[in-house]
């Protein structure tokens, strides 16, 4: 018995493309999905390394609560702390491609690297000209320096750098410039081996602090802190990246005795300038959000962190913003097309309306040509006879008005004045009958 055929038309199977279509689908979600976590993932792998300073400085302990902060909010997988010098060591590790180094802490006004791109400005460093107790009666200005024991800071160090811009503003020569530690000067103003020292840090400081507890030392100033136009404002005014400063009265307990007019820079953040900008924006993100709190930068007592704010002004420092920074500080500027909105929708407007003019202006010109193909038809057909009553002398005549006809719309259809479109096919089918029909004629003519 033979099978009846099967119903083409079930409506309960469901047809092909719907298939491959709900496939695509579902591959493309997954592939997000993986996209994204794959994205975290690479993100939180990297491994940085920060360039500080001496261990019982700012630099350091802020570059210890940003690796912390970094490693913890999964930033980072692992961020090293690393101690140097200070400014000058650090700007020239990240210059160095070899050494490993990603982000540094910086002084302002350290001679930048071009390969160094800022993140942020951190807080001010105020320079703590520091005497010892003992000769503190015997120096009263800092030309009293000369024949003394300074420390001037370590070798690489940013206050090495900013002490001799100093003695050098001044023209002063120091009896035995030191190159110590902020920990070694401070070890020498107490012991006697150093008569003053240049320090520079934060304010308040630990250090200077601890001295001053001991009473070992007097604050030198830069001019009197009531005085227009003192030794500070005049550093201030040859040296850009510095600015004229105050340590106010009892800073440290009871010391300075009165206030103290001095110098400060800023302390800078800085990345290599090939650091990838997704996880410069995201460090630059976990600075500003991570900032205060015993989890945050700040710590259980580092309160330089309450100084650091959002202070993205480009050209305002020696140093350029890295792009990444410069997409943080983007992030509230509204979409380009939300921005631009009113000159987008202009300028659309303007193109669909010539756009429009285009339309109208070819559809103009396709009319044109046809009706100049419309008035050959039209001519041929005036040129129209009854062959059969015409002589040889005619036909012969009759057969050039026509090629002189045809002669000129194919001169138009060259030079684009009439189409090749279906009018012209009927012109030419025409034109080849009626050649042909005279040509006959003519046989016809010759013949008899």
């Amino acid at each position: 018995m033979e099978k009846e055929p099967l119903d083409q038309d079930v409506g309960s199977s469901l047809p092909v493309p719907a298939i491959v279509a709900g496939v695509v689908a579902v591959v493309v979600v997954i592939a997000g999905f993986v996209a994204y976590f794959a994205l975290e993932e690479a993100e939180a792998s990297h491994e940085i390394v920060v360039a500080t300073g001496s261990e019982s400085g700012t630099y350091f302990a802020l570059g210890t609560a940003l690796a912390r902060v970094l490693e913890a909010e999964g930033v980072v997988r692992t961020a090293e702390v690393l101690s140097t010098d200070g400014s000058v060591a650090n700007m020239r590790l990240i210059g160095d491609a070899g050494s490993g180094v990603d982000l540094a802490f910086v002084q302002s006004d350290t001679p930048p690297s071009t390969s160094a791109r800022l993140i942020t400005p951190l807080y001010k460093e105020v320079l703590h000209i520091l005497v010892a107790r003992d000769i503190a009666d015997q120096v009263e200005t800092i030309y009293d320096f000369s024949g003394l024991r300074v420390a001037i800071g370590a070798p690489s160090s940013g206050t090495r750098q900013l002490a001799e811009s100093v003695l050098g503003h001044f023209d002063v020569t120091v009896g035995e410039q030191l190159e110590l530690s902020p920990e070694a000067a401070a070890e020498g103003l107490v012991d006697g081996s150093v008569d003053a020292a240049f320090i520079l840090t934060a304010i308040p400081s630990r250090l200077v602090g601890a001295l001053a507890s001991v009473d070992a030392v007097r604050f030198l100033s830069l001019g009197d802190a009531q005085e227009v136009g003192n030794q500070s404002d005049g550093l201030a005014l040859v040296f850009p990246a510095i600015t004229a400063t105050t340590i106010p009265r009892s800073t440290y307990v009871r010391l300075p005795e009165y206030p103290v007019r001095t110098i400060a820079v800023s302390a800078l953040l800085v990345a290599r300038r090939d650091l990838d900008p997704d996880l410069v924006r995201s460090i630059t993100a976990a600075i500003f959000e991570h900032r205060g709190g015993a989890g945050g930068l700040e710590g259980d007592d580092l309160v330089v962190a309450q100084q650091i704010r959002e202070d993205f002004r480009p050209g305002g420092y020696a140093i350029p913003f890295h792009d990444g920074a410069e997409a943080y500080y983007h992030r509230e500027e509204p979409p380009f097309f939300v921005a631009y909105a009113e000159a987008i929708s202009l300028g659309l407007t303007l193109l669909v309306g010539a756009y429009s003019g285009y339309l109208a202006l070819r559809e103009w010109m396709k009319r044109r040509m046809k009706n100049r193909m419309d008035a050959y038809l039209i001519e041929i057909e005036e040129q129209s006879a009854d062959l059969g009553s015409l002589s040889l002398d005619e036909l012969i005549s009759h057969r050039d008005a026509l090629y002189t006809i045809r002669h000129r719309a194919l001169s138009d259809l060259v030079s684009e004045r009439v189409l090749a479109d279906e009018n012209f096919t009927i012109f030419q089918n025409h034109m080849r009958d009626e050649f042909a029909a005279i040509e006959a004629r003519i046989k016809e003519q010759k013949k008899s």
